[in-house]
């Protein structure tokens, strides 16, 4: 008996050792951009219960690194890995439930309260800097954006070489955060540091470092396009979109136009949407709309917007519900597309919420006028709160001379209008300047109405 439990014992060890041989190998091929092998890894090893190999298995299906991009499956796996202990999977799987992540929808209290316990362990870099990064940059309302705590905490972080604490320090960096003075070398450092441990966002990050060109001894664009081309070979989405739009871009661009390749700049669309990036499908389906790059086909234009809106893009959802509504590439459906346009407000469209305004109000397409006023209201709010410089203008018309909808309010007139035209709205900026010569809502300003009434004859005489 004793014999045999030496042996099982030793069973177990040798199956543990195997198991973190195969993750450490996963880990390096990863780094090395070998997806496909990294995955074969990751799935052996979590097969075998490794709950950090399942989590490392979620991202990549998630991603689509070296495996079909699966949202359901990245799901799956990422709650095996919590529920496994995985620390990393804990975190991703609080955001996840915070932010609707993988196509499930936000749960933003039942993800606070589990990233909540999480943070009370300080030892857990990775989830120190996430709960830092949420800090800085602000989380749709969930956590309070409070730099000074936010650099607090990631000064505390106990592993320096985490690739996400290596990406906010250069973030930091880059936008000059708190009593961090702007360095563009340092950043470019720390986020080199980060994409080389597996950051693969950071390649994108620097691009833009090296696009910026105010204030930057490092402004150079081929070495933007060649952290660009790093961030391809990384699977990085954002370095995709950015890498198609310069060659997509206009031949009448001054900067870029030397690099235009349509064809290039369509593969990567392909590429990046394969990959799962909502944004990719929605800009692929305005290729085929408008017809400059493509032949224009309103079938695709309808598809590609509907799988953007199914991964969560709101400009793919404000077009789904345009389409719908105009009968491109499907059957015309008002009620769908007012269905369509409600997700999209949701998603975060501006240009959606409008839509709505307009339908719920002034009716169209078989529906009647001030069809639900109610409604009506709500959205143009919400087209105003998502900075639709269109529903800021309506809404500062509403507020003042006043109408159906709202009680005259001369400041929130001149706020919305101001809105409107900080947009480049050509109506706002008209709006703002009657508003600054007659004083309503605000001091009276003809030398500042002037500035805006400028803006509004110049953006006129360009058919903006």
């Amino acid at each position: 008996m004793k014999l045999f439990r030496i042996l099982l014992l030793f069973a177990i060890l040798l199956s543990i050792s195997s198991c973190q041989g195969d993750v450490e190998k996963a880990d390096a091929l990863r780094l090395e951009n070998k997806f496909d092998e990294a995955a074969q890894l990751y799935q052996k090893a979590a097969d075998e219960g490794d709950a950090y190999a399942m989590w490392r298995l979620s991202q990549a299906y998630g991603n689509g690194d070296g495996v079909d991009f699966n949202q359901e499956k990245a799901f799956e796996l990422l709650k095996k890995a919590a529920k496994g202990g995985c620390k990393e999977a804990e975190c991703d799987l609080a955001l996840a439930y915070m932010f609707g992540w993988y196509g499930i929808n936000a749960e933003p209290a039942k993800g606070k309260k589990m990233f909540d316990e999480l943070i009370k362990d300080q030892d857990n870099s990775y989830v120190q800097s996430r709960y830092a990064s949420l800090l800085l940059f602000g989380s749709d309302g969930v956590y309070e954006k409070n730099e000074e705590k936010g650099l607090r905490i990631l000064k505390q972080i106990k592993d320096k070489d985490n690739p996400y604490y290596l990406w906010l320090e250069g973030v930091a960096y880059a936008e000059g955060i708190e009593d961090i003075d702007r360095d563009y070398s340092k950043a470019i450092d720390y986020l080199t540091k980060s994409y080389e441990k597996g950051k693969k966002y950071s390649a994108f990050c620097i691009a833009c470092i090296y696009f910026t060109k105010d204030n930057n001894e490092l402004y150079n664009i081929e070495k933007g396009i060649e952290w660009l081309k790093k961030g391809v070979k990384s699977n990085s989405t954002h370095a995709m979109l950015m890498l198609s739009g310069l060659y997509l871009t206009s031949e009448n661009d001054s900067v870029f136009k030397s690099y235009r390749n349509p064809n290039k700049g369509i593969e990567l669309l392909e590429k990046a949407a394969n990959h799962g990036s909502g944004k990719a499908y929605a800009q692929l389906a305005n290729e085929y709309n408008s017809g400059l790059n493509v032949n224009k086909d309103d079938y695709k234009y309808y598809e590609y917007n509907k799988k953007a809106c199914e991964l969560g893009d709101a400009t793919g959802a404000n077009n789904l519900g345009a389409a719908y509504a105009n009968g491109t590439g499907c059957e015309k459906n008002v009620h769908k597309a007012i269905e369509i346009w409600a997700k999209a407000v949701k998603l975060g469209s501006g240009y959606a919420a409008k839509n709505l305004y307009n339908y719920f109000r002034y009716g169209g397409d078989g529906l009647p006028v001030n069809y639900d006023r109610k409604k009506a209201k709500y959205y143009l709010l919400e087209g105003a709160r998502l900075n639709d410089p269109t529903s800021c203008c309506l809404l500062s018309y509403q507020y003042y001379p006043g109408g159906d909808l709202f009680e005259e309010n001369a400041e929130q007139a001149f706020i919305y209008a101001k809105k409107s035209a900080e947009a480049g709205n050509i109506y706002g900026r008209m709006r703002i300047a009657y508003l600054l010569d007659h004083g309503i809502g605000c001091q009276r300003n003809p030398r500042e109405a002037q500035k805006y009434r400028d803006k509004y004859e110049l953006q006129k005489k360009e058919g903006k």
